[in-house]
């Protein structure tokens, strides 16, 4: 073959690389919980295969066709930490019926931004912004998906279920979060902070669970004291048997979601999560609370249809905020962990804040940082913040120090161009 000929199979091939996309395998028609078979060849079971393909499941993940009462959810599950899936608990929402084709959604919130993410889940990787119409463009044949905190004029069409409609759980949600993608979608095995009602409108959801009593045999990465969340850095797609070999003895159970249907995943409790078809779902964060108060339930009408619009949340995303954040920490835990601090003390100053961050930040502590943050405390300029301040403190005073604390969770929109919030 002549140079000039070999230049242009060259430039071909690369054409169709780069430059041609395909439409992704939109099936969810898929074998789950996986066939595990003896292996015939020598190999340990499951070896470079898929997670679940290790060691068959103990069974699925309690599941209920009505919805339990608040106090139940907590004295059967939330309060032992037992996940449970709702079949067909969303269904009564509107966005359960509208939100079925990308042009209802184009047409009416396709110009708010939403954080999307790679399709192959990296817990380093950072989000990028863009608008839902730019996302709906071309998230077919792209290889990323939405995770990204539920947008204001979209809460108005999603559901809150009965099971959190009243107590301690409706006064302390976080946050709601949007997911839409196309096609395969793999998370790593993690486990996040806060309890999570995790509902589907749209697609197919299969989940692994497993008890975080087995934390130490799952190979975590090294988290920061305090932090509520973290992730195993196993390949979930190739287990690699011979260098973790402790995951052919862990039990697990599973669930698959169907439309309508929700799985409540406690905080802590590890999870893997895997999406099929064109998948759109919606979910809801709230503080593990060591408690329940359910004073106002008798007073609440928990079978009153309520959209997601009419409950408060910590933290929220209206058209035009530059930024879009979420998964802070819970500004009332930071409170109450302040109060535990000056238990001893009659003030606080900026000296025992120091030793507060060190514990809280880790490695990550800064000491001219930590006086920094706690000047947003001392509002008064008084070098101490006493308890009854920090007690009578406004929410919105703590949600800024949670921002300084935590890392960045978003990038800022700064007119046509967008960089990692600083």
């Amino acid at each position: 073959m002549s140079a000039f000929r070999a230049a242009i199979v060259f430039a071909v091939l690369s054409l169709s690389v780069s430059d041609i996309h395909f439409p992704k395998d939109m099936r969810t028609d898929v074998q789950f919980p996986p066939i595990v078979k003896r292996s015939d060849s020598g190999l340990p079971d499951g070896h470079l295969r898929p997670l679940g393909y290790q060691k068959k499941p103990e069974g699925r993940v309690k599941e209920y066709q009505e919805l339990l009462a608040p106090r139940e959810f907590w004295e059967q599950h939330v309060q032992h930490r037992v996940p449970l899936v709702y079949r067909q608990a969303v269904v009564k929402a509107p966005a359960f019926f509208k939100w079925q084709t990308d042009e209802y959604i184009r047409e009416k919130y396709g110009d708010l931004d939403v954080l999307i993410e790679k399709k192959v889940e990296s817990r380093g990787a950072q989000p990028q912004r863009m608008s839902l119409n730019d996302f709906l463009d071309s998230y077919e044949y792209e290889d990323w998906y939405v995770v990204s905190l539920l947008p204001d004029p979209m809460r108005e069409e999603m559901m809150v279920p009965r099971s959190l409609l009243c107590g301690t759980f409706r006064q302390h949600i976080l946050e709601s979060n949007l997911w839409i993608s196309a096609g395969g979608t793999s998370s790593v095995l993690h486990y996040d902070a806060d309890h999570n009602l995790h509902c589907l409108l749209s697609g197919r959801k299969d989940f692994i669970m497993i008890h975080p009593k087995y934390a130490d045999q799952l190979d975590l990465v090294e988290k920061k004291k305090f932090s509520g969340s973290g992730y195993s850095t196993m390949n979930m797609d190739m287990i690699n048997v011979f260098t973790n070999p402790h995951i052919s003895k862990i039990p697990w159970t599973w669930a698959t979601l169907r439309p309508g249907d929700c799985i409540f995943i406690p905080s802590g409790y590890f999870h893997q999560v895997r999406s099929y078809g064109r998948s759109v779902a919606g979910t809801i964060m709230w503080s593990p609370l060591p408690e329940f108060d359910d004073s106002d339930c008798a007073s609440t009408d928990i079978d009153q249809y309520t959209p997601l619009s009419q409950v408060n949340m910590m933290w929220t995303y209206k058209k035009g905020d530059k930024v879009l954040e979420m998964r802070h920490t819970d500004p009332e835990v930071f409170r109450a962990g302040l109060l535990t601090l000056l238990r001893d003390r009659d003030r606080l100053r900026p000296e025992h804040f120091e030793y507060f961050y060190e514990d809280l930040m880790g490695d990550k502590a800064d000491a001219p940082r930590a006086r920094e943050i706690f000047g947003l405390l001392d509002q008064k300029k008084k070098g101490s913040v006493s308890m009854e301040e920090i007690r009578n403190m406004d929410v919105e005073v703590l949600k800024n120090v949670a921002r300084h604390l935590d890392d960045p969770h978003g990038p800022v929109k700064d007119h046509d161009h967008t960089h990692d919030e600083l």
